[in-house]
């Protein structure tokens, strides 16, 4: 499973996606940052010198790609949510978070950076501009499974409320091993555990010993989960699944 941060431009999905990610131990991935490295070009460029529908196709791809793996937070550009195609692959892949701020606080977080902005930089009216394209793109935002106001919150009161309302997306075997993250530093520091709902069923010094210590009738559960336990020593939000 992955989390899925979409969301208009400005909304807080970059800085909530690597805060977020680093809470759960998940890798974070920024799209828009993949298809920059893949192109050697910014998305301003993109927008420039191949035009949005270019970029749009970059997007599905990255997307497609991005999807396969598990266990990550991705934030998706403002449009991708949009698109219908990626729309539906990002639906498959996780729960879909909408981050959303009114007109007035996306304008006041991107005003400096407005040219790098494509959908914005030529625009006479930037807050006109914010508010047409949000009434365009209200009808996909709304089919996330969840939104967030962040205009008046900040990053560390963005992912606390994500926290609170992800729990029952997540596996429980994964909500047992974060909330008693130390204990089980202690006792199985710099191992993997095989957990069961809220049950230890197995333990090893590899992933793959801990999984054949486990009673094979149990690995198969939809709540089991094999989880490395970092030292006592190690910072606890390196805690990492596989």
């Amino acid at each position: 499973m992955n989390i899925i941060l979409t969301g208009f431009m400005g909304t807080g999905k970059t800085s909530v996606g690597k805060r977020l990610a680093k809470r759960m131990g998940w890798r974070f991935v920024d799209v828009d940052h993949l298809i920059e490295t893949s192109a050697k070009i910014s998305i301003p460029e993109i927008f420039a010198q191949r035009g949005e529908a270019v970029f749009r196709r970059l997007e599905r791809r990255w997307i497609s790609r991005t999807i396969h793996d598990r266990h990550q937070v991705i934030a998706t550009g403002g449009g991708a949510f949009v698109d219908p195609q990626s729309r539906a692959r990002l639906r498959l892949s996780g729960p879909v978070i909408c981050l959303t701020a009114t007109p007035q606080a996306v304008l006041a977080r991107v005003g400096r950076k407005i040219a790098t902005r494509p959908l914005l930089a030529k625009s006479r009216d930037p807050l006109a501009r914010i508010r047409t394209l949000l009434r365009q793109r209200a009808p996909a935002y709304a089919k996330a499974d969840l939104a967030i106001d962040t205009s008046h919150l900040g990053v560390e009161e963005v992912v606390e409320r994500l926290w609170r309302e992800l729990a029952p997306y997540l596996c429980r075997s994964w909500q047992y091993v974060q909330e008693h993250a130390m204990e089980l530093a202690h006792r199985y520091g710099g191992k993997y555990i095989v957990v069961v709902e809220d049950r230890i069923i197995a333990s090893g010094p590899t992933q793959l010993e801990a999984y054949h210590n486990a009673p094979h009738r149990m690995t198969g559960k939809r709540d089991a989960g094999i989880y490395y336990i970092p030292l006592p020593e190690e910072s606890l939000t390196a805690l990492c699944t596989t």
